[in-house]
């Protein structure tokens, strides 16, 4: 059995993919960049974060505040580059960034909305934080000691697809008047 490494771009196609993928998706921050090209097998941390600064460095690429995180967005100069040398971005990436655009973009906006987070305390607990956000604002947050880290990963998977409703009852319950 041979293994093979992963597939690594030259720069100059790395710096293409990643306009490309800033260009079809919402403000990223660098750790959920990384996170959709993981997806993919295409770079590694090291590879994305030279080019996004080269990017940055060159003008094709800012890195802007937006509340507590920085986020990457291309630029005209970026736009342009595209639009010149955008062939070169291989066919089957760029059909993949199409074709997984908007799960990505909704991934990002439930993790936003929904974050979790898992820890472990000093006496080898589990903690599991739980958030509802609109923008930068906590509308909720849950924190839950849990016995297993199997137990706290379950809630977090789980929490996205759940959180809207268990805050809608949070609301309710609290907001009814005792008889």
């Amino acid at each position: 059995m041979s293994l093979h490494p992963p597939r690594r771009s030259p720069e100059e196609e790395t710096r293409l993919i990643l306009l490309y993928t800033i260009r079809h998706l919402p403000p990223c921050t660098g750790v959920q960049l990384q996170q959709i090209l993981f997806d993919y097998n295409e770079m590694n941390y090291f590879d994305m974060m030279f080019a996004l600064n080269d990017l940055c460095a060159n003008g094709q690429a800012i890195r802007e505040a937006d509340g507590s995180r920085h986020v990457y967005k291309i630029t005209p100069a970026g736009e342009e580059a595209l639009l010149l040398f955008g062939n070169r971005v291989p066919g089957s990436i760029r059909q993949y960034i199409g074709e997984k655009g908007l799960l990505w973009q909704a991934r990002l906006k439930e993790t936003e909305q929904y974050p979790t987070q898992i820890r472990k305390t000093e006496k080898g607990e589990w903690v599991l934080s739980l958030s509802v956000q609109e923008k930068d604002a906590p509308l909720m947050q849950l924190t839950l000691s849990l016995p297993s880290y199997d137990m706290a990963a379950q809630m977090a998977k789980s929490w996205p697809g759940k959180a809207s409703a268990f805050y809608a009852s949070a609301i309710g319950m609290l907001s009814e008047e005792e008889t």
